[in-house]
């Protein structure tokens, strides 16, 4: 395993910032998927909920307000608000709260890929 570690380690330090985002979003998903299909809330739960609000805190302070500030006054209540049901679902023990977030994250990850899948449009 030490080898496949060491090549999903080098994939992530060496992606593009926008293939970084796509990561974080479909490990978020992976996690999130896990977490709202169980029978146990154990520290293996806890431990997924906590790392996907990493992941959530992580996208809040890479947006830069001064390059899309439309953008980022759309997705910054949205990663708090994800942030905020995530430490719910914890305290609650609650699988509803944590499918909420899931299918926010669906969605962004669906709109990232979709995003980042267009060639850019260049102006006349």
């Amino acid at each position: 395993m030490r080898g496949i570690g060491a090549y999903k380690s080098n994939h992530v330090q060496n992606a593009p910032k926008s293939q970084l985002v796509t990561l974080l979003f479909q490990e978020a998903t992976k996690r999130l998927h896990r977490s709202a299909d169980v029978e146990k809330f154990d520290a293996a739960w806890i431990q997924d909920l906590a790392h996907v609000r990493a992941i959530y805190t992580e996208l809040l302070s890479a947006l830069d307000p001064e390059t899309a500030p439309a953008l980022c006054r759309r997705l910054a209540p949205l990663y708090n608000w994800c942030i905020f049901e995530l430490i719910a679902a914890g305290n609650q023990r609650s699988t509803r709260k944590v499918i909420d977030v899931l299918r926010v994250t669906e969605t962004l990850l669906e709109g990232w890929t979709t995003a980042m899948s267009q060639p850019t449009r260049q102006s006349a």
